[in-house]
């Protein structure tokens, strides 16, 4: 199947937006919703969950009709995710021992935390920022594959999941989250990850259903520039929980997800230096992601230790990471991948075998 770069490259912006977002707030305070940056640092990890569904569903769309099919998903799936999290768990723990922090250490949340099971018991029973959302994707991709074997059988099983996963995301923005109360007062209850399937669900039907469609070029064009105008431009103001309820999540929702869609059917290309920019970005996204609260936690404390402001703290920890990714993407994140490829290979092939047998 060809690649699509331009998700790639999205894929990398929202992981950039996501550092900015961190290291502005955590250096000059809090951004309001009524920002651009306010609504991105909530928005780009919806995206995240569009994009990703949108790549599964690309890919594995008709290729699970069996439990063994499962079992080759789930061999790539925690190849990916798990080294690069078990490092930043570790390095995060390791610093709490340091730091004599040791005693107040739960061993279930480690336990949860290591087995990337927090998703599923304790949405917010993780260490490290941002980690939710990781815990959160586990969960889709325990739901995934049985919804794809499905409806290998039962074709309306997709869109069912689809429909009812925006049922539970209005119930969630209506009844669930209450627009009196701030964000991080309620943050255990945002990161429910049914309260974010209907993001990735969305992604899926779009991989599934959107090749079949024929798109002109102008319609994307319409379509990206709509939704972004939209996303930019609606009117909220105040508390992050004013974005994640109402009609409002509904407004902003769906814009990130005609955005991706534009992106898709346009899917346009770059050239040398930019593509190469671009692609490191979108190949080291996760890194990016994960490694930046941890890279900017060092970092700062030693700018402080010899003089310089938060600014410069910051902004150091910006190149930092994205030197430091480069190096765990090639040597960790990338072989890894090759490896959950070979080991899912072998997998079905002694399935294949034990079959025949």
């Amino acid at each position: 199947m060809k690649r699509i770069e331009s998700l790639d490259y999205l894929r990398g912006l929202m992981a950039l937006s996501v550092m900015i977002y961190h290291y502005i707030s955590w250096g000059a305070g809090p951004i309001g919703s009524e920002h651009l940056l306010g609504k991105l640092g909530i928005y780009a990890v919806s995206m995240f969950y569009i994009l990703s569904g949108l790549s599964l569903g690309l890919v594995y769309y008709g290729r699970i009709s069996s439990v063994s099919d499962i079992g080759s998903f789930v061999i790539k799936r925690v190849f990916r995710i798990f080294p690069l999290f078990w490092l930043v768990l570790t390095a995060s723990l390791l610093a709490s021992v340091a730091g004599g922090q040791a005693h107040s250490l739960d061993l279930f949340k480690v336990f949860l935390n290591y087995s990337l099971l927090f998703g599923f018991v304790d949405p917010s029973a993780y260490f490290n920022v941002g980690a939710w959302s990781i815990g959160n994707e586990m969960v889709f991709y325990a739901i995934l594959p049985v919804v794809f074997l499905l409806s290998s059988r039962l074709p309306w099983v997709l869109p069912l999941v689809v429909a009812l996963s925006i049922v539970v995301g209005v119930y969630f923005a209506v009844y669930r989250l209450d627009t009196s109360m701030p964000l991080a007062e309620q943050w255990g209850v945002y990161i429910n990850p049914f309260n974010q399937l209907f993001l990735f669900m969305s992604g899926v039907a779009l991989g599934v259903y959107g090749k079949l469609a024929k798109v002109k070029n102008i319609a994307s064009i319409v379509l990206l520039s709509t939704s972004f105008l939209v996303f930019c431009f609606y009117s909220v103001s105040g508390d992050s929980i004013a974005i994640v309820t109402g009609a409002e999540r509904f407004v902003l929702s769906f814009s990130c997800i005609a955005f991706v869609a534009g992106l898709y059917f346009l899917n346009p290309s770059f050239k040398a230096a930019p593509a190469k920019i671009l692609g490191f970005f979108g190949s080291a996204c996760y890194s990016i992601y994960l490694l930046h609260p941890v890279v900017a936690k060092v970092v700062v404390t030693l700018s402080a230790k010899v003089g310089l402001g938060a600014f410069a703290g910051y902004t150091t920890s910006a190149f930092v990471t994205l030197a430091v990714s480069w190096v765990v993407f090639n040597y960790l994140e990338k072989p890894m991948m090759n490896a959950g490829k070979k080991m899912a290979s072998l997998f079905e092939r002694k399935e294949r075998v034990a079959i025949l047998t």
